[in-house]
């Protein structure tokens, strides 16, 4: 029997630890702590390493007064002393692409498998046109394809979409479990007016709120039941 490292315990204890909480005390959370907690959720895995996330940490009262409105004054948001929104964006991936092909330039570490990957590959698949018309064609030609080899998605304008939800997704909930390892909690909404978000935060084409987080430390009347999971059954399975 192979017995877990003591790494392995404190990870599976904050996993365990993390819920999600629905009311907070009014104890403000410490830039530094906030600044751990962001580090660490920008390390999460993204799809290509394109890291299409934004978290929009929201201080102005006038504006978190209205985003606890936009998010139907839940009780999770009015308690909690802070309010992150945590953004997918969609048009990011041609800055980044190049980001990342000049970081791997001055490192010296450049390669032509990785010119070709994040200079032509990524364009090509991530490349809408207009009206998302040739996304469209795109994934519509890679499903033919697909009938008859293993064929990569080319990317709808809905592929791409939730590509980003996805990579955005992961790096919230690293910061949600790096706040837990901190002594902090938190509160993932779906629940809120994505038109209305948007325009407050003044979001650009292409970039959507993925969820809100509430944070802080939870109060004693925060955690509502005790937690519930479906059968392992339901969820794993081996083929």
């Amino acid at each position: 029997m192979i017995e877990p490292t003591e790494a392995a315990n404190t990870f599976h204890a904050i996993v365990e630890e993390r819920r999600t909480i629905r009311a907070f005390l009014p104890d403000p959370v410490p830039q530094e702590v906030l600044d751990r907690c962001l580090d660490s959720a920008l390390r999460a895995a993204s799809s290509s390493n394109l890291q299409p996330w934004e978290f929009v940490i929201i201080k102005n009262p006038e504006i978190r007064k209205q985003a606890n409105a936009i998010c139907f004054n839940q009780r999770g948001p009015e308690t909690a002393p802070m309010l992150i929104a945590v953004v997918a964006h969609r048009e990011t991936w041609k800055r980044h692409c190049r980001f990342i092909l000049d970081t791997l330039k001055e490192r010296g570490i450049l390669r032509k498998s990785q010119e070709q990957y994040w200079g032509r590959l990524m364009p090509l698949i991530y490349i809408q046109g207009p009206f998302g018309i040739l996304g469209c064609l795109k994934k519509t030609i890679s499903r033919v394809v697909s009938l008859f080899r293993p064929m990569h998605n080319m990317l709808s304008l809905a592929d791409l979409r939730v590509m980003t939800h996805k990579s955005t997704a992961l790096g919230a909930a690293t910061f949600m479990l790096a706040l837990r390892a901190e002594g902090f909690d938190s509160c993932p909404m779906e629940g809120f007016d994505p038109w209305r978000a948007k325009k407050l935060l003044g979001l650009p084409r292409g970039a959507e709120v993925c969820m809100f987080l509430a944070v802080g430390k939870r109060s004693e009347t925060g955690l509502w039941w005790e937690r519930m999971l479906v059968p392992r059954a339901w969820a794993v399975r081996e083929i």
